[in-house]
């Protein structure tokens, strides 16, 4: 059997749908500003993105599409995909094939870092949309990104490589 190296190893980015990737604060969602050139630099780096959310899986594909980030999107786990968030199943779904130290999870919830801790990955606190919990994610994860261009040297950092 042939081994494979970590390089050829393919990474992922799992995100979170509502206030991470998406404001949904208002009835017209919007995405927050930078995510698209997050998404689109890590697509050219080879990065498969996946969502995890505590969303439906048709509400979450419907909001991607209309926002024009769906292309960029593989696997999708939605609230009615089976256990929900923090339970870790919906991450084992969606990162199958992939090893452990090739994944990163952004989240802006306490449901998305303890379902990342759960199942053994790290997680970068999206606080983008909220600074209450800064504090508390601190305590958590040493990933803590005020805004989207923040979780690029993150990514950078885990995966040892630079973004577009």
């Amino acid at each position: 059997m042939k081994n494979i190296s970590q390089e050829s190893q393919p990474k992922m980015i799992i995100f979170d749908h509502d206030g991470t990737l998406v404001c949904t604060e208002t009835p017209e969602f919007s995405l927050f500003p930078g995510i698209k050139e997050l998404l689109v630099d890590l697509v050219a780096q080879d990065f498969h993105i996946s969502v995890w959310t505590a969303r439906s899986h048709k509400s979450t594909v419907e909001s991607l599409k209309r926002l024009g980030i769906a292309e960029y999107v593989g696997e999708i786990y939605g609230n009615d995909d089976g256990m929900s968030k923090p339970h870790p199943m919906g991450l084992l779904k969606i990162t199958q094939g992939i090893e452990k130290e090739n994944l990163l999870h952004v989240g802006d919830s306490l449901g998305d870092l303890d379902g990342a801790k759960a199942f053994g990955i790290p997680v970068i606190a999206a606080c983008w949309n909220s600074t209450i919990q800064v504090e508390i994610f601190r305590a958590k994860t040493p990933y803590v990104a005020m805004k989207p261009a923040d979780c690029r040297p993150i990514i950078e950092a885990h995966f040892n490589l630079k973004l577009g």
